[in-house]
Order: structure tokens, then sequence, then C-alpha cells
């Protein structure tokens, strides 16, 4: 069998806040800006509704989305965690944990009033053929999901914002 490499998925915002203000709405708020009506685990035909996103803040912490039931599903495992500086994800929603790609997110200052947010999602070669279809989903949800839904909750509007994507 073939090896199959994959380049990583990168997207980057300019927003015009400290690192630290990113990084906080990034992982502590991340069910207020997650589109849970779009990107989920639960199954909306089958009854399941997903009302929170919870990223517990500490290396070995979980990520899990919570059903309206109480219910929570698991998306992966933190490992990184400094806080104003980088967080770093195992991100397998419901996948085994061998085939976890990696989640890597980086705050950089601009100056005295911004940061560069920049999100890396790799490691697409440990779900072997699959990787490529799945890479393609991420390259444009990522799209959605951080050069929209999380610029809009951090404040990247406008001529403040500015937004690079990179899927190489």
């Amino acid at each position: 069998m073939q090896a199959i490499e994959l380049a990583p998925i990168v997207k980057t915002l300019d927003v015009g806040c400290s690192p630290a203000r990113a990084f906080q709405a990034f992982a502590q708020e991340m069910g207020a800006w997650w589109p849970l009506a779009t990107h989920t685990r639960a199954r909306d035909a089958d009854g399941e509704r997903s009302v929170d996103v919870t990223v517990e803040p500490r290396v070995g912490g979980r990520i899990f989305e919570t059903l309206a039931d109480g219910r929570e599903l698991d998306w992966g495992e933190v490992l990184v965690w400094t806080p104003g500086n980088v967080v770093e994800l195992a991100w397998r929603l419901g996948l085994p944990a061998d085939q976890a790609t990696r989640v890597a997110v980086r705050f950089d200052p601009l100056g005295s009033d911004g940061c560069r947010v920049t999100l890396t999602h790799s490691d697409w070669e440990r779900l072997g053929e699959a990787g490529i279809q799945r890479r393609e989903g991420y390259a444009s949800g990522w799209a959605t999901v951080f050069e929209s839904c999380y610029a809009d909750h951090v404040g990247a509007h406008g001529e403040r914002a500015n937004r690079r994507g990179d899927s190489r």
C-alpha cells in the first residue's frame, strides 16, 4: 500500500484584539460561535440536537458537544494549552484515537492592537484513503467555521479583518 501524504489546511485571520482575547474566544467560548445547526456530530433526523461545545482548559482535557438531552459526544482532546499563544487539539469527531487529525491554533501579536490567528489542520494521512475526502470537506468547513463564525465572534469585521485561506 502506498503512503498518502496530504498538505495541511491553513487558515489565517488578522483580528483587532489581543492574543489573550483571541485565544479566549476560540478555546473557551467555542459554544458561543460554533455553528451547531450545521457542523455537529448530532443527527437531527434522529431527533438529536446539539446545544453547546466545550473545550476543557487543560492538556488532556476533552472537547465535546452537549446534546439537548444532556448526552455528550466526544470530538477529541487538548494536546497543548498555552493561553494567549497556542492551543492544539487531537481532532477525532467519533473516530478512533489512532485516526485523530491535529488542529493547531496560534495567536501571534500584531502591534499593540491586534493579532494574527492561524489555524493549521494536519495529519490527514492518519485517515488513509478517507483522508483525501475528509480534507476536502474540512477545507470548506473551516472557511465557514473559522473564517466566518469565529471571525464574527472575535470581532474581525470590515477593514480590521484580513481573512486569508490557504488550503494547500
